[in-house]
């Protein structure tokens, strides 16, 4: 991990590094020609999951972070119970969750390209991060104002889920 950290790295984010490597090694796993199948015309292809989750955290790095300002006010009531509400419904449920457009898959990337964006996406992410993890953080294109810890857990409840719904692979 970075060393930006005062005191240590948040939980957060060694649990979403665990879970981006499994996603990658599951990804890794898959024969190659199943890896951009959709298995049904409301899901997406396993190439699209990972791309995906990639543009989120690219988003979070960039897009998202940058429409905050300069704001260094904490996140309000409504950014603190949004983020446990979506923690929660992407952690417990089956819900599929409707995405914004920018968040949608192009499809078809190669796992090197794959893995080498969402380390590049990471660490972006990671060398983003403010050193108080309560102040406003990034403009959620949702739920507005969300501190770095409230849209961390938001990040790994969002892996959690895809992991959930993630592609099977045809037993033959």
């Amino acid at each position: 991990m970075n060393t930006i950290f005062e005191s240590k790295t948040p939980d957060w984010l060694l649990e979403s590094a665990e879970l981006k490597d499994r996603v990658l090694a599951r990804f890794a796993e898959m024969p190659e020609a199943f890896r951009e199948k959709v298995t049904s015309k409301d899901a997406w292809s396993a190439a699209e999951v990972v791309e995906h989750l990639i543009l989120v955290e690219e988003h979070v790095a960039g897009p998202w972070r940058n429409t905050l300002g300069s704001s260094e006010s904490a996140p309000g009531l409504k950014a603190g119970v949004s983020a446990a509400m979506v923690s929660t419904m992407f952690t417990r449920t089956n819900i599929r969750v409707p995405t914004v457009p920018e968040l949608v898959p192009n499809g078809n990337l190669a796992l090197p390209e794959l893995t080498r964006r969402w380390d590049m996406a990471r660490k972006e992410c990671i060398a983003a991060l403010p050193k108080d993890p309560k102040v406003a953080w990034i403009m959620h294109p949702v739920f507005g104002p969300l501190s770095s810890d409230q849209m961390g857990r938001i990040l790994v409840a969002h892996l959690k889920h895809h992991l959930r719904h993630w592609p099977k692979v045809p037993q033959h």
